[in-house]
Protein backbone atom coordinates (compact mmCIF):
# COMPACT_ATOMS: atom_id res chain seq x y z
CA UNK A 1 0.00 0.00 0.00
CA UNK A 2 2.64 2.63 0.84
CA UNK A 3 4.57 1.29 -2.69
CA UNK A 4 1.29 2.13 -4.10
CA UNK A 5 0.93 5.85 -2.33
CA UNK A 6 4.73 6.49 -3.35
CA UNK A 7 4.27 5.81 -6.74
CA UNK A 8 1.20 8.25 -6.97
CA UNK A 9 3.20 10.69 -5.34
CA UNK A 10 5.77 10.04 -7.61
CA UNK A 11 4.29 10.27 -10.84
CA UNK A 12 1.98 13.17 -9.79
CA UNK A 13 4.77 15.42 -8.96
CA UNK A 14 7.04 14.40 -11.74
CA UNK A 15 5.33 16.94 -14.02
CA UNK A 16 3.70 19.23 -11.86
CA UNK A 17 6.26 20.32 -8.93
CA UNK A 18 7.18 23.59 -9.01
CA UNK A 19 11.16 25.26 -8.21
CA UNK A 20 10.50 24.64 -4.42
CA UNK A 21 9.53 21.23 -4.46
CA UNK A 22 5.83 21.57 -3.51
CA UNK A 23 3.08 20.85 -5.52
CA UNK A 24 0.26 22.80 -4.32
CA UNK A 25 -2.52 19.89 -5.36
CA UNK A 26 -6.99 21.49 -6.31
CA UNK A 27 -7.59 20.92 -2.54
CA UNK A 28 -6.53 23.57 -0.44
CA UNK A 29 -4.58 21.94 2.31
CA UNK A 30 -2.93 19.06 0.88
CA UNK A 31 0.51 19.53 -0.52
CA UNK A 32 2.68 16.74 -2.47
CA UNK A 33 6.67 17.44 -1.98
CA UNK A 34 9.53 16.43 -4.63
CA UNK A 35 13.30 17.53 -3.40
CA UNK A 36 15.63 15.88 -5.36
CA UNK A 37 18.78 16.85 -3.85
CA UNK A 38 19.48 17.70 0.14
CA UNK A 39 17.93 21.03 1.46
CA UNK A 40 19.60 23.89 3.46
CA UNK A 41 18.15 25.12 6.77
CA UNK A 42 14.81 26.49 6.63
CA UNK A 43 13.36 28.28 9.12
CA UNK A 44 8.86 28.12 9.23
CA UNK A 45 6.07 28.69 11.16
CA UNK A 46 3.83 25.28 10.34
CA UNK A 47 0.25 25.52 10.62
CA UNK A 48 -1.17 21.93 12.22
CA UNK A 49 -0.22 19.34 9.77
CA UNK A 50 0.10 15.21 8.86
CA UNK A 51 3.07 14.89 6.87
CA UNK A 52 3.93 11.28 5.61
CA UNK A 53 7.50 10.56 4.16
CA UNK A 54 7.34 7.99 1.71
CA UNK A 55 10.85 8.68 0.25
CA UNK A 56 14.22 9.93 1.88
CA UNK A 57 15.03 11.67 5.26
CA UNK A 58 14.20 15.21 6.68
CA UNK A 59 15.42 16.50 9.87
CA UNK A 60 13.11 18.52 11.81
CA UNK A 61 14.08 20.46 15.05
CA UNK A 62 11.21 21.98 17.25
CA UNK A 63 12.24 23.70 19.64
CA UNK A 64 15.52 21.88 21.44
CA UNK A 65 14.21 18.61 20.15
CA UNK A 66 15.56 16.89 16.92
CA UNK A 67 13.53 14.35 15.17
CA UNK A 68 14.43 12.68 11.78
CA UNK A 69 12.06 11.04 9.68
CA UNK A 70 12.46 8.64 6.92
CA UNK A 71 10.77 6.39 4.40
CA UNK A 72 7.05 5.23 6.01
CA UNK A 73 7.35 7.60 9.30
CA UNK A 74 4.25 10.17 9.76
CA UNK A 75 5.05 13.78 11.65
CA UNK A 76 2.69 15.35 13.39
CA UNK A 77 2.39 18.63 14.13
CA UNK A 78 -0.54 19.27 16.80
CA UNK A 79 -0.37 23.57 16.85
CA UNK A 80 1.61 26.47 15.24
CA UNK A 81 5.12 25.85 15.59
CA UNK A 82 8.19 27.07 14.47
CA UNK A 83 10.39 24.70 12.91
CA UNK A 84 13.84 24.38 11.11
CA UNK A 85 14.35 21.25 8.99
CA UNK A 86 15.99 20.23 6.05
CA UNK A 87 16.23 17.68 3.86
CA UNK A 88 18.91 15.32 4.07
CA UNK A 89 18.85 12.53 2.05
CA UNK A 90 17.73 13.23 -1.70
CA UNK A 91 18.78 12.33 -4.83
CA UNK A 92 17.70 13.20 -8.50
CA UNK A 93 17.38 9.06 -8.76
CA UNK A 94 15.63 9.00 -5.52
CA UNK A 95 14.03 12.31 -4.77
CA UNK A 96 12.64 12.73 -1.26
CA UNK A 97 9.06 12.56 -1.60
CA UNK A 98 6.52 13.15 1.07
CA UNK A 99 2.64 13.88 1.26
CA UNK A 100 1.45 16.93 3.72
CA UNK A 101 -1.75 17.50 4.80
CA UNK A 102 -3.25 20.50 7.04
CA UNK A 103 -5.17 19.66 9.88
CA UNK A 104 -9.27 20.70 9.94
CA UNK A 105 -9.58 21.53 13.44
CA UNK A 106 -14.16 21.87 12.85
CA UNK A 107 -13.74 18.53 11.87
CA UNK A 108 -11.77 17.21 13.99
CA UNK A 109 -13.60 18.63 17.08
CA UNK A 110 -17.15 17.23 15.34
CA UNK A 111 -15.15 13.84 15.50
CA UNK A 112 -13.80 14.07 18.96
CA UNK A 113 -17.28 14.60 20.19
CA UNK A 114 -18.56 12.06 17.97
CA UNK A 115 -16.06 9.24 19.30
CA UNK A 116 -15.81 8.53 23.06
CA UNK A 117 -12.67 8.51 24.40
CA UNK A 118 -12.24 5.12 25.16
CA UNK A 119 -8.56 3.03 25.32
CA UNK A 120 -7.84 1.79 22.17
CA UNK A 121 -5.54 -1.07 22.51
CA UNK A 122 -2.28 -0.93 20.48
CA UNK A 123 -3.54 -3.82 17.81
CA UNK A 124 -5.94 -1.24 17.02
CA UNK A 125 -3.91 2.02 16.70
CA UNK A 126 -1.81 -0.19 14.52
CA UNK A 127 -5.25 -0.59 12.11
CA UNK A 128 -5.50 2.68 12.41
CA UNK A 129 -1.67 3.83 11.11
CA UNK A 130 -2.31 1.16 7.76
CA UNK A 131 -6.06 2.51 7.24
CA UNK A 132 -4.29 6.04 7.33
CA UNK A 133 -2.16 5.47 4.41
CA UNK A 134 -5.00 3.45 2.67
CA UNK A 135 -6.88 6.86 2.82
CA UNK A 136 -4.40 8.89 1.72
CA UNK A 137 -2.80 6.69 -0.81
CA UNK A 138 -6.45 6.73 -2.19
CA UNK A 139 -6.56 10.80 -1.95
CA UNK A 140 -3.72 11.15 -4.16
CA UNK A 141 -4.75 8.47 -6.84
CA UNK A 142 -7.99 10.71 -6.73
CA UNK A 143 -6.23 13.57 -7.98
CA UNK A 144 -5.58 12.55 -11.82
CA UNK A 145 -9.52 11.86 -11.91
CA UNK A 146 -11.75 15.13 -11.54
CA UNK A 147 -14.98 13.75 -11.11
CA UNK A 148 -13.87 11.05 -8.68
CA UNK A 149 -12.00 13.35 -6.68
CA UNK A 150 -14.93 16.12 -6.31
CA UNK A 151 -16.87 13.23 -5.06
CA UNK A 152 -15.22 11.34 -3.13
CA UNK A 153 -12.15 14.34 -1.34
CA UNK A 154 -14.92 14.93 1.37
CA UNK A 155 -15.22 11.71 2.61
CA UNK A 156 -12.02 10.84 2.09
CA UNK A 157 -10.57 14.01 4.52
CA UNK A 158 -12.71 12.90 6.69
CA UNK A 159 -11.50 9.60 7.16
CA UNK A 160 -8.26 10.75 7.68
CA UNK A 161 -8.89 12.95 10.03
CA UNK A 162 -10.87 9.23 11.98
CA UNK A 163 -7.81 7.37 11.43
CA UNK A 164 -5.79 9.85 13.02
CA UNK A 165 -7.92 10.12 16.06
CA UNK A 166 -7.24 6.35 15.99
CA UNK A 167 -3.65 6.02 15.83
CA UNK A 168 -0.76 6.83 17.78
CA UNK A 169 -1.24 10.46 17.14
CA UNK A 170 -4.91 10.21 18.03
CA UNK A 171 -3.91 12.26 21.96
CA UNK A 172 -2.33 15.10 20.16
CA UNK A 173 -5.22 15.46 17.11
CA UNK A 174 -7.55 14.68 19.96
CA UNK A 175 -6.49 18.46 22.26
CA UNK A 176 -7.11 19.99 19.10
CA UNK A 177 -10.53 19.37 18.75
CA UNK A 178 -11.62 20.16 22.70
CA UNK A 179 -12.97 23.59 22.33
CA UNK A 180 -11.57 24.01 25.75
CA UNK A 181 -8.55 22.73 25.50
CA UNK A 182 -5.34 24.81 26.41
CA UNK A 183 -3.85 24.08 22.84
CA UNK A 184 -6.83 25.40 21.54
CA UNK A 185 -7.27 28.58 24.02
CA UNK A 186 -3.30 29.06 22.31
CA UNK A 187 -4.30 28.42 19.32
CA UNK A 188 -6.72 31.34 19.49
CA UNK A 189 -3.75 33.78 20.94
CA UNK A 190 -1.66 32.35 17.74
CA UNK A 191 -4.06 33.43 15.48
CA UNK A 192 -4.24 36.41 16.50
CA UNK A 193 -0.42 37.15 16.30
CA UNK A 194 -0.77 35.87 12.80
CA UNK A 195 -3.31 38.12 11.60
CA UNK A 196 -1.80 40.93 13.36
CA UNK A 197 1.83 40.03 13.30
CA UNK A 198 2.92 43.43 12.37
CA UNK A 199 1.04 45.42 15.39
CA UNK A 200 2.47 45.26 19.16
CA UNK A 201 0.55 43.47 20.71
CA UNK A 202 0.16 43.50 24.58
CA UNK A 203 0.38 40.30 26.73
CA UNK A 204 -2.74 41.08 28.03
CA UNK A 205 -4.27 41.21 24.76
CA UNK A 206 -3.20 37.52 23.79
CA UNK A 207 -4.12 36.04 26.88
CA UNK A 208 -7.68 37.48 26.87
CA UNK A 209 -7.35 36.12 23.91
CA UNK A 210 -6.90 32.56 25.04
CA UNK A 211 -8.87 32.87 28.16
CA UNK A 212 -6.54 32.76 30.53
CA UNK A 213 -4.31 34.96 33.30
CA UNK A 214 -1.04 36.46 32.12
CA UNK A 215 0.91 33.45 34.30
CA UNK A 216 -0.76 31.10 32.72
CA UNK A 217 -1.03 32.37 29.43
CA UNK A 218 3.04 32.74 29.63
CA UNK A 219 3.54 29.16 30.61
CA UNK A 220 0.95 26.96 28.42
CA UNK A 221 1.84 29.23 25.30
CA UNK A 222 5.38 28.40 25.99
CA UNK A 223 4.60 24.69 26.23
CA UNK A 224 3.07 24.45 22.91
CA UNK A 225 5.18 26.65 21.04
CA UNK A 226 8.62 26.55 22.90
CA UNK A 227 8.70 30.45 22.51
CA UNK A 228 7.17 33.14 24.74
CA UNK A 229 4.48 35.44 22.61
CA UNK A 230 7.48 37.80 21.70
CA UNK A 231 9.73 35.77 20.54
CA UNK A 232 7.25 33.81 18.24
CA UNK A 233 5.95 37.21 16.96
CA UNK A 234 9.67 38.17 16.03
CA UNK A 235 10.56 34.58 14.09
CA UNK A 236 6.69 35.48 12.17
CA UNK A 237 8.02 38.50 11.52
CA UNK A 238 11.55 37.61 10.24
CA UNK A 239 10.46 34.43 8.52
CA UNK A 240 7.67 36.71 6.18
CA UNK A 241 10.11 39.71 5.60
CA UNK A 242 12.97 36.86 4.42
CA UNK A 243 10.04 35.32 1.86
CA UNK A 244 9.38 39.53 0.87
CA UNK A 245 13.10 39.79 -0.21
CA UNK A 246 13.71 36.12 -1.93
CA UNK A 247 9.97 36.43 -3.60
CA UNK A 248 9.00 40.39 -3.88
CA UNK A 249 12.88 41.50 -4.64
CA UNK A 250 12.10 44.63 -1.78
CA UNK A 251 15.23 45.66 -0.11
CA UNK A 252 16.01 44.87 2.92
CA UNK A 253 14.83 48.43 4.73
CA UNK A 254 11.47 47.91 2.79
CA UNK A 255 10.90 44.32 4.18
CA UNK A 256 11.70 45.65 7.68
CA UNK A 257 9.09 48.16 7.50
CA UNK A 258 6.21 45.95 5.98
CA UNK A 259 6.55 43.27 8.93
CA UNK A 260 6.66 45.77 11.54
CA UNK A 261 10.24 46.93 12.24
CA UNK A 262 11.13 50.39 12.94
CA UNK A 263 15.02 50.37 13.24
CA UNK A 264 16.25 48.80 10.18
CA UNK A 265 20.04 47.20 12.41
CA UNK A 266 17.38 46.23 14.85
CA UNK A 267 16.12 43.87 11.53
CA UNK A 268 19.57 43.47 10.10
CA UNK A 269 20.70 41.93 13.60
CA UNK A 270 18.02 39.68 14.42
CA UNK A 271 17.94 38.51 11.18
CA UNK A 272 21.27 37.77 10.66
CA UNK A 273 20.81 35.85 14.33
CA UNK A 274 18.18 33.41 13.06
CA UNK A 275 19.38 32.79 9.39
CA UNK A 276 22.70 33.12 9.95
CA UNK A 277 23.39 35.98 6.95
CA UNK A 278 22.41 39.31 6.79
CA UNK A 279 19.08 40.31 4.63
CA UNK A 280 21.09 41.15 1.77
CA UNK A 281 23.85 38.53 1.65
CA UNK A 282 20.87 35.84 2.17
CA UNK A 283 19.13 37.62 -0.66
CA UNK A 284 22.10 37.14 -3.07
CA UNK A 285 22.53 33.31 -2.30
CA UNK A 286 18.65 32.89 -2.92
CA UNK A 287 19.22 34.35 -5.97
CA UNK A 288 22.37 32.41 -6.74
CA UNK A 289 20.13 28.77 -5.44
Amino acid sequence: MTDDLLQAVERYTRTQVAADGLTQTSLPGLTLVRTPAPSKLEHALVRPLLCLVLQGCKQVSIGTTEHRFTAGDSMLVSSNLPTLSRIVVASAAAPYLAVAIELDIPLITELTLLNPDEPITQIERAQAEHELKDAVRRLVQSLDRPHTFAALKGSLLREIHHWLLMGRHGEGVRQLGLPDSHVRRIARAVTLIRSDYTQTLSVTRLATAAGMSRSAFHQHFRTATTLSPLQFQKQLRLIEARRLLQAGGLTASRAAFEVGYESISQFTREYSRLFGLPPGKDRLAARRR
